[in-house]
């Protein structure tokens, strides 16, 4: 496997990255390139990177945990525990709302509100004045700040930051050693910097203590994310046998909640996990990528296996962790990864259908119509980007340019309201809430 990742990582300029696996019990691990260019540290199996997003399903587990001891209810409202929490909207949002990307909640500004053990809450206090895209289980739309909540949630009913809290019941009952969200811990291990496609060292050190349980602090190896996976994989008990999770919260992880509109990132949403089918086999996971680097994990119940990926070149992440994924799942599993659908520009397009504004709190879509189709402009911080939609059929396009989706190459997709007209338009995961008309 050593040479099979030093192949995919040189052809798409990773700078360093780890892999492994646990199928039937039986670990595999591989590593290649360096951890750090300007230093000559070599990637080994205890090396940290920063994992991102994935960090959600650590998240979703302290919650379904904490509902697991009978101290909170996954369909009463959020206000019962947080009843400052007063955002617009949230009176109908449940804790399973949170944890499946159905709370109708705004994805949130990306912003650093400080080292303190409230800085969570603060985060929260950001999202007063943001409206939300959906009203709480009528739609997805993939939010960081459902996900802050839900750890603002964890802090108040166990009395611990969300760093104690993960280590305290989940970390440590799991066996997980090298997983660590602060960073007065990181200098007791290996460390990865986050890299550009040229293998420069990217500075500074991206840590938001605030959007934490979302994905902006947690450190952790491919062979730490493989073990967790085992937990949602061996009914809620990890490798060495300790119970983490009860078996009907593992059973939570499973069950689909909603439907992605948008279905190249993935297909249905469940409390923590996305879930995909490959092959006819129903696949669960989660990615993530924020500037020091990217990782995704995988759990395939009816193979027995786990799969997880780290880099620490966050623009090549996802490429890498789909060409790694493919070779092995072909290799070890038996299983065919879906390849890409691609555009069919003989589809008809109404434009009308889809045209207007769109917004997020810190980005405007204004979609318009262009000769045979559509195209759509997404400004953002001063900057502005112009990408055609190219048609796939049920309202879902691909965009021209990649760019559009950041680090994710991904399909987007409008929901349509009663009225035949689109409500909502999906970048892939994120969603935004129409605005208006163009001219309005």
């Amino acid at each position: 496997m050593d040479e099979l990742l030093a192949e995919i990582a040189a052809r798409l300029n990773v700078t360093g990255a780890q892999l492994a696996m646990i199928v039937d019990g039986r670990p595999v691990e591989a590593v290649a390139g360096v951890a750090n260019t300007e230093l000559g540290t070599p990637v080994t199996p205890d090396t940290l990177f920063q994992i991102g997003s994935t960090t959600k399903l650590h998240t979703a587990a302290l919650v379904l945990g904490l509902a697991d001891a009978g101290l909170v209810d996954l369909d009463r409202p959020v206000l019962d525990h947080l009843p400052e929490l007063r955002l617009p909207g949230s009176e109908a949002v449940t804790p399973r709302h949170l944890l499946s990307m159905t709370s109708g909640l705004d994805n949130g500004p990306y912003a650093d509100t400080g080292r303190g053990d409230d800085c969570v809450a603060r985060y929260a206090e950001l999202l007063r004045e943001i409206p939300p895209v959906f009203a709480p289980g009528t739609g997805f739309g993939y939010s960081n700040a459902s996900t802050v909540v839900s750890g603002l949630l964890v802090e108040r009913i166990t009395g611990l930051t969300w760093d104690d809290a993960l280590q305290k019941r989940l970390a440590g009952p799991a066996g997980l050693a090298h997983t660590v969200s602060l960073p007065e811990e990181l200098p007791y291990h290996r460390l990865a910097a986050g890299h550009d496609p040229g293998g420069k060292v990217v500075r500074p050190w991206v840590f938001s203590r605030g959007l934490g349980p979302s994905g902006s602090t947690l450190c952790s190896t491919a062979a730490d994310l493989a073990r967790f996976g085992q937990v949602m994989l061996e009914h809620g008990t990890a490798a060495g046998g300790a119970r983490v999770l009860s078996r009907e919260a593992v059973e939570t992880m499973r069950t689909p909640h909603v439907e992605v509109e948008a279905r190249w990132f993935a297909e249905q949403w469940c409390a923590g996990p996305y879930r995909k089918v490959w092959d006819g086999v129903a696949v669960y996971g989660h990615g993530g990528t924020n500037l020091g680097g990217s990782s995704t994990l995988v759990w395939i119940p009816e193979r027995n296996a786990t799969v997880a990926v780290t880099v620490n070149t966050p623009s090549r992440g996802y490429p890498f962790a789909d060409a790694v994924l493919t070779a092995v799942c072909a290799e070890v599993l038996g299983l065919t990864v879906p390849v890409r659908s691609e555009p069919d520009p003989g589809l008809p397009v109404d434009a009308a259908l889809y045209t207007g504004v769109y917004e997020t709190c810190d980005t405007r879509y204004e979609v318009r119509e262009r000769p045979g189709g559509i195209a759509v402009t997404a400004r953002s911080g001063g900057e502005s980007l112009t990408s055609d939609l190219l048609p796939l059929g049920d309202h879902r396009f691909w965009p021209a340019d990649d760019r559009l989706g950041g680090m994710h190459r991904w399909d987007v997709a409008f929901v349509l309201g009663e009225d035949g007209r689109a409500v909502r338009f999906l970048n892939g995961a994120f969603a935004a809430r129409r605005r208006g008309d163009l001219n309005g």
